[in-house]
């Protein structure tokens, strides 16, 4: 009887399993439709974000290349142009937190993105109303409130829709990268024929912006999020990120910021003293901005291969040597050291902006973000608009190239020994030493 009853029991059970494991039959064609439009949304996303990145980095490539030869021709001096380039970069520090914080407890950093975008693009057109120092730095210091908030808010919306969709950040990034380098070229070659432009330009670069923007899908934070133990409780800068190394992580990209901010800072004054026009600044920042382009190409390589740290110190040191190279005014040097934007810029630009997504709370993204724009934009900037005007009066341009470049060396060094202190007494010791 137990031998009958095999057969019934087995039949059941075959039965039972096949209803709950099979799947409805699907007519020919069916599942490679779905593919087909899964890949065609993957593609749509890929170009919007892509396109966001482009639009953004135009807006930047017409704004702040030219900024100094423009204060160079209204008569001001190293040490006022210095103070002038340094406003934004104090905007960043002061009131750039501010629109982080409000769009990561409201969730609406699109809606943020977009109010600032159109705030810029009605303050630039005030330019053209000062000609002297004091108006001029009244709206500096007016656009930068608005302006400077854009790129940590971009970046934390593109990453996080990148990563929704299983898009890789770098190839993104590459849209900036080749939409600077072109509209540095067509507008240092139209500025040099009717500088009147510049803030026109700027003005509808940043409303095409604040359009594709507001068409992207928001990215806030989950209803529950308070919840999660993703979520950070803590005050302070630190409590946003998941681990203390983030404080060198700062402190090597402030290095490698500042001595490049000194170079977008007096790059546009070198080039008029050395007898050269807009044309040349567009080139060189074109040649720049080219040479990120195979780096992005291999960025994630990079990062899984040396991490984030090794590649922070890395590009420090040949920021310094971009210094060097620059300040020898001998235009084929000067390209030359343009060329390493690649290994001093975007090298730091994408190590950060990985780790900090990497090792930041979920309700915490755009302030993280912003945290690094405060030393990349804000502090390092600042840092080398004061000293590196001071230096370049006190000493001439070419020989602040130097000073800077040796400055930047001794500072790298200096943290670098600080980082391998910290990592050993913050490594686990063996159980004997322990006890010892």
């Amino acid at each position: 009887m137990k031998q009958q009853n095999i057969v019934p029991r087995l039949a059941t059970s075959f039965h039972a399993r096949w209803r709950i494991t099979s799947k409805p039959r699907q007519a020919p064609g069916e599942q490679e439709g779905r593919s087909t439009m899964h890949n065609a949304r993957t593609n749509a996303n890929m170009t919007s974000l892509f396109f966001a990145n482009v639009l953004y980095w135009v807006c930047a490539g017409v704004y702040s290349p030219f900024l100094s030869a423009h204060y160079t021709s209204l008569g001001l001096n190293a040490a006022q142009t210095g103070i002038l380039l340094a406003a934004t970069p104090v905007c960043a520090l002061a009131i750039q937190p501010l629109w982080s914080t409000i769009a990561d407890k409201l969730g609406r950093r699109r809606a943020v993105i977009v109010i600032l975008c159109l705030a810029a693009a009605v303050l630039a057109p005030l330019y053209y109303l000062a000609s002297t120092f004091v108006p001029v730095l009244l709206v500096t210091f007016a656009f930068s409130a608005f302006f400077s908030g854009l790129l940590p808010l971009s970046d934390s919306l593109v990453i996080e829709l990148a990563d929704r969709s299983g898009l890789d950040f770098s190839r993104i990034r590459m849209g900036g990268t080749i939409g600077y380098a072109i509209v540095v070229l067509i507008v240092g070659r139209l500025l040099d024929m009717a500088p009147q432009i510049q803030f026109t330009v700027v003005s509808a670069a940043l409303v095409v912006f604040a359009a594709h923007m507001w068409r992207l899908p928001e990215a806030g934070i989950r209803a529950n999020a308070a919840d999660d133990p993703k979520v950070s409780h803590g005050k302070g800068l630190l409590s946003l990120f998941t681990s203390n190394e983030i404080a060198f992580v700062l402190v090597f990209a402030f290095i490698s910021s500042a001595a490049i901010g000194f170079i977008g800072a007096f790059l546009g004054r070198y080039a008029v003293e050395l007898g050269e026009g807009q044309n040349l600044v567009g080139v060189l920042s074109a040649v720049s901005a080219a040479s990120e382009i195979p780096i992005l190409l291999v960025s994630s390589k990079l990062v899984r291969r040396f991490g984030e740290m090794n590649l922070l110190i890395f590009s420090c040191f040949m920021a310094a040597l971009r210094l060097v190279l620059v300040g020898t005014g001998i235009v084929p040097v000067m390209i030359c050291g343009q060329l390493l934007q690649s290994v001093s810029y975007m090298t730091v630009y994408y190590s950060c902006v990985t780790y900090i997504a990497n090792h930041t709370y979920e309700d915490c993204r755009a302030r993280g973000q912003s945290a690094f724009a405060m030393v990349q934009s804000g502090l390092s900037v600042v840092v080398a608009n004061l000293f590196g005007g001071w230096a370049c009066d006190a000493l001439g341009t070419h020989a602040g190239f130097l000073a800077f470049a040796l400055a930047s060396t001794i500072a790298a060094v200096a943290a670098l020994v600080a980082y391998v202190l910290w990592r050993r007494s913050a490594a686990p010791q063996p159980e004997g030493q322990a006890a010892a």
